[in-house]
């Protein structure tokens, strides 16, 4: 890869801050500074002496100049072409999570538009349900998710695709880490939330696949329902289903995980996870019963009623109602007092649409909302 780093637009898209994140994780040191416009650092490497003058600031007439200069200095020190450098530069402050599709109708790194849109969708969905077990391990994260999860993840970002059938490349910015003192010399005890929903993701992916395994060989749900504890939820395999591909021929997947210098990894995260097409169909069929054994509170109902039950002497009706859980329509049952009954049943009549909010229970192969608030028709 060639890159005309002398172009301005080119150079600025190294900041000096990566720039020293970068030579700080390679061993350099800085020597000298000038404040507000270099500074110097340096390193032995195999007997030699190397040198690297940092510009500090975006506005210098020379910065494109001095970037150069920089990577032709760690491209010989690293033994590695300048495009290389350059790339991980841009990105030595973030962890990278890769998506590869394994699929020979992809072979050409391109992707039909309608899949491409449900990809991006889905990898939306698998970086929430990470942000989601890093707050909480839950079987199942219905409408409402922390609001630390869902700004999280509005910080993601997508870097170009690569090649290898196809990748989707996802980048998560680190916070910068401070530190006085003694404390300079030791890791944090807590690493900061991004890279805690990298590891999740790492973990809960690791665990899934392992889940499915055993699975595989039990014909048991109770592997899925262990892995709940590290991360694994119906909306992370609704999401791993729904990447490999749920409602046509399905592909092998490959997660592989690159983590930021910036704040070292605590342990030994995986680093690649690989689920083979066969193993989806056991995913997906895992996502709906975790989905189905988590109450969930608060649970917004919104459609219309299509069937009531009540006795003459009964002070309570029994009201079924078409909604949405998820993705998937289906009926609700809740059971109404006398008031909210006949709201029920002027809904049902004039073919209006309620909406209430209680807790929705599986029972069986149906759904019911437990406690549900007062009845309201939603619309005229």
């Amino acid at each position: 890869m060639k890159i005309s780093i002398r172009d301005i637009e080119a150079a600025k898209g190294v900041s000096p801050m990566d720039a020293v994140y970068y030579l700080r994780a390679k061993g350099w040191e800085q020597r000298s500074a000038v404040h507000g416009l270099s500074s110097t650092w340096e390193l032995t490497a195999d007997g030699e002496a190397f040198e690297v003058l940092l510009p500090m600031t975006l506005e210098l007439d020379d910065y494109a100049l001095r970037i150069g200069e920089m990577l032709s200095v760690l491209s010989t020190v690293e033994k590695r072409s300048q495009g290389q450098v350059y790339n991980d530069l841009q990105t030595v402050a973030s962890d990278i999570v890769r998506i590869r599709f394994i699929d020979p109708d992809l072979k050409d790194g391109t992707l039909p538009i309608e899949e491409y849109a449900r990809i991006a969708q889905k990898t939306r969905d698998l970086m929430l349900a990470s942000a989601c077990a890093a707050t909480e391990p839950r079987a199942f994260w219905p409408q409402r998710r922390p609001a630390i999860a869902t700004e999280h993840v509005r910080r993601i970002r997508i870097g170009q695709s690569e090649r290898g059938s196809y990748v989707v490349t996802v980048i998560s910015r680190i916070a910068p880490q401070l530190c006085s003192g003694e404390q300079c010399s030791l890791l944090p005890d807590e690493p900061p939330f991004e890279r805690w929903v990298t590891e999740t993701l790492a973990r809960s992916l690791n665990a899934l696949n392992c889940a499915t395994e055993q699975a595989i060989l039990t014909q048991k749900m109770e592997p899925f329902y262990q892995a709940i504890d590290e991360g694994v939820s119906a909306n992370l395999c609704d999401a791993v289903s729904g990447l490999a591909g749920e409602d046509g021929p399905r592909r092998d997947l490959e997660f592989s995980f690159a983590w930021s210098p910036v704040h070292p990894p605590l342990g030994e995260p995986a680093r690649k996870v690989t689920f083979s097409s066969d193993r989806i169909p056991f995913v997906q069929e895992a996502g709906r019963q975790l989905r189905d054994r988590e109450p969930l509170q608060g649970f917004d109902l919104s459609g219309p009623v299509v069937k009531l039950e009540r006795s003459e002497t009964a002070e309570t009706g029994r009201v079924t109602v078409m909604g949405f859980v998820g993705e998937r329509q289906t009926r609700v049952l809740l059971e109404l007092k006398d008031a909210q009954y006949h709201v029920a049943i002027r809904a049902h009549e004039e073919g209006l649409t309620v909406r209430t909010t209680g807790t929705l229970v599986r029972e069986g192969r149906s759904y019911v909302l437990k406690n549900p608030a007062d009845l309201i028709i939603e619309r005229e």
